[in-house]
């Protein structure tokens, strides 16, 4: 089979390492709008109702134009028909069919995507936002020729290190800007989709009143508790140890995508949750009496207990005689023997099996590609729009891009947008050396989105670089 070709396209500067291209003429640069238009916002009208001092309600934002920076298209498919064309006809034509990563405050560049056809059209959002925890975030840099360990004078950082952002917040400026920020990704939602946004204990509390204001309280869908390490920092012995944070689902509306999955018991919370033992496998008791006590049908004496029973007395006969009721010992209540599913749990609301164990970048607040392959495989379908204005080290669009999904990601820091589109380019190569090998000419089926031999089909194999408002 013939080598596919690769080719890279620019219209400005690199942004940074990694993204070097060259010149193509086959490919034309993509055109938006370059007037700046206000688009309207509807306004919140959820209760509660947060306020802080400096409280502003969001009517109306400026669109700025975006410049194109740079295009990775190795198959030249920009240039040429999309591989599955129908996906796209929900996309503006301003913007190529590809994954869009924007450089600039999100806010501008949420205005500017609802400004140029994208309102309405995001299935699915997810974003980690700043916890306001009072941090610095370094990530360590590779200088040439020194070994970076020298400081600057007034500076608490060596010449390795740089600064990706400071989560540093006055309480109301914080809460004003989630508070706008959630405003316009309303807007860009869907009326099925959801919102995932991710916290700590520093603020969730606020978090969840700005999304019930935003998104109405109905349309809380659940709080999710992931356990992100094993052992957790104490406070000077004062308290207990943190070792999760929380994630807020939202949906913009009363239906909303959801795909059941279940997963794999980890074998520590197996030998937890069922920590008996028979010649069929692992156990743990449970009780057998009914909580609805008007049920004269199940009410009934059994081995010395009168008690409203889950089953009929000839069924719990017939449960008792083959083991699945037992007494441990004469004068104990009955109890019945559960079993874990062969087939894993059903997704509750702790999360114990995608803690940020494995990081590909240096990015200081990167997230575990597990997590956001459940969330993006719950909340999504093949080829939905999946969005993260806080991309950071790009493991949304990473994710999005493996499971055959279309993305875009925004943020202000140039060191994240260089990760995230180096990391993308990578994925995307090697997408491409998989089709050589095994080409895949079709979407997965539902039948087919958790088989363990299938590869779901790329929504694209090329991405555009842009900055907003001319921010560095």
């Amino acid at each position: 089979m013939a080598k596919v070709s690769a080719r890279k396209v620019r219209a400005d500067k690199p942004t940074g390492k990694g993204m070097r291209t060259k010149k193509a003429a086959v490919t034309p640069s993509p055109v938006v709008p370059v007037k700046k238009t206000e688009v309207k916002i509807t306004a919140a009208k959820g209760r509660p109702m947060l306020t802080w001092v400096g409280k502003r309600p969001l009517s109306h934002v400026t669109a700025f134009p975006a410049q194109h920076i740079e295009t990775f298209d190795p198959t030249g498919s920009f240039g040429g028909k999309p591989a599955i064309p129908d996906i796209w006809k929900d996309w503006p034509a301003a913007y190529p069919k590809g994954g869009l990563l924007f450089h600039g405050d999100n806010k501008e560049i949420l205005a500017h995507l609802l400004a140029n056809g994208f309102r309405g059209k995001v299935n699915l959002i997810y974003i980690d936002p700043p916890f306001d925890s009072g941090a610095d975030y370094v990530r360590k840099v590779s200088l040439r020729g020194a070994k970076g360990t020298a400081k600057l004078d007034g500076e608490s950082y060596t010449l390795g290190e740089q600064i990706q952002y400071t989560d540093i917040w006055a309480n109301d400026n914080y809460l004003q800007f989630m508070y706008e920020r959630l405003m316009l990704l309303k807007e860009l939602l869907t009326e099925d989709g959801s919102i995932w946004l991710h916290s700590d204990a520093h603020r969730s509390h606020f978090l969840r009143c700005l999304l019930e204001e935003v998104f109405g309280a109905d349309n809380f869908r659940n709080e999710v508790v992931r356990e992100k390490q094993r052992g957790g920092k104490h406070h000077a012995n004062l308290s207990v140890g943190s070792i999760h944070d929380t994630l807020l689902h939202f949906s913009k509306g009363e239906t909303f995508t959801w795909n059941e999955v279940r997963r794999e018991i980890p074998e520590r919370i197996l030998l937890e949750r069922y920590p008996l033992e028979d010649e069929i496998g692992r156990y743990a008791l449970a009780d057998c009496t009914n909580f609805k006590v008007s049920r004269p049908n199940l009410t009934y004496e059994f081995l010395g207990f009168n008690r409203t029973w889950k089953w009929t007395k000839e069924e719990m006969l017939r449960k008792y005689e083959e083991g699945e009721v037992v007494q441990i010992a004469p004068g104990n209540i009955p109890r019945r023997k559960v079993r874990p599913n062969p087939e894993g749990d059903k997704l509750q609301s702790i999360w114990y099996d995608v803690a940020d164990t494995e990081k590909e970048s240096d990015y200081p607040t990167e997230k575990s590609a597990s997590l956001l392959e459940r969330i993006i495989d719950v909340s999504s379908n093949p080829f939905s729009i999946v969005l993260d204005c806080f991309i950071g080290s790009g493991t949304t669009a990473a994710v999005a891009q493996k499971l055959g999904r279309r993305w875009i990601g925004c943020d202000i820091n140039k060191g994240a947008i260089q990760t995230t589109a180096k990391r993308l380019q990578t994925i995307i190569r090697e997408q491409i050396e998989a089709q050589e090998q095994r080409p895949l000419t079709l979407p997965l089926g539902e039948g087919d989105r958790h088989r363990e031999d299938a590869e779901p089909v790329p929504a694209q194999l090329a991405l555009t670089v842009w900055r907003v408002n001319d921010y560095d």
